[in-house]
């Protein structure tokens, strides 16, 4: 029931949540999305299960912030809350504007501190890849190949909405979090589709001949910069450092760019 009348409220001040009654339901979201701020309770089936569900935090998603709400804590329980990661105690009875007021209070300061350390488009890019590829190939489980993949696409979409970002940094780990659980969904699907569908007759290999003259006419199809960029990673297997220095391209945008190049390409072939 105070699970359900908190989202509700938070429903009604047009904040966007989701609900865990219990630590098993709190891990698993955590560990499959990431949440800028977690309201939680201290006390769950058990207060133990509060502490478990902080560490699990701390393991998890160590950049969230938490606010601990409790009846029960004295000062020992509220040092042992604060240095398992809680950000802020909560004393119940909380009323419900000094409960939206702290939680606007946590949200305004991981925009000041993201706004504090946030630089142009390259910056952000270095600052960022190893938490990036931490998310896709630590907690999901993806090689290399694939993450690569799926930090680019983070990449494309942030810049085509960085204008209406305020938190580049919390918006991309969430959005590459989004990405790669998509990701597995269709994989899951595909090979279900794979497991009840006839096996289709194979299509004939293009020569080898036949298949270079389809690359070179949708190559020629392309915008210089995207051929340039296809030709130089794709092809001659440049790295983005020595892409950025020649053709004087933010090496932050190497990557993005070379994504929409690909693009391109598959659909001019």
């Amino acid at each position: 029931m105070i699970v359900e009348a908190i989202q509700g409220l938070l429903e009604l001040n047009d904040f966007s949540s989701e609900a865990a009654c219990d630590v098993d339901r709190a891990e698993e979201l955590i560990s499959t999305e990431f949440f800028p701020v977690i309201l939680a309770d201290l006390r769950l089936r058990s207060e133990e299960e509060g502490f478990r569900l902080l560490e699990a935090v701390r393991r998890l998603s160590p950049s969230s912030r938490v606010a601990t709400m409790t009846g029960y804590a004295d000062a020992a329980t509220e040092a042992r809350l604060r240095e398992l990661g809680s950000h802020l105690v909560l004393r119940k009875p909380l009323g419900e504007d000094e409960l939206m007021r702290a939680l606007r209070d946590m949200l305004g300061a991981i925009a000041a501190a993201e706004a504090a350390h946030a630089g142009d488009d390259e910056e952000l890019y270095a600052s960022t890849q190893a938490t990036l590829y931490a998310i896709a190939r630590g907690r999901f489980g993806f090689p290399l190949e694939d993450a690569e993949e799926l930090v680019q696409e983070t990449w494309v979409l942030y810049l085509d909405k960085r204008r209406d970002i305020r938190t580049p940094r919390t918006w991309l780990s969430g959005t590459i979090a989004n990405l790669c659980r998509q990701e597995i969904e269709r994989r899951m699907k595909d090979r279900a589709r794979t497991a009840t569908s006839p096996v289709p007759h194979e299509r004939p290999a293009l020569r080898t001949d036949d298949s270079v003259l389809a690359v070179r006419q949708a190559l020629a199809k392309l915008d210089d910069r995207s051929r340039m960029l296809c030709n130089l990673i794709g092809l001659e297997q440049h790295s983005y450092d020595e892409v950025s220095a020649a053709a004087n391209i933010p090496l932050g945008s190497v990557g993005p760019l070379y994504m929409r190049a690909k693009e391109r390409l598959r659909k001019a072939l």
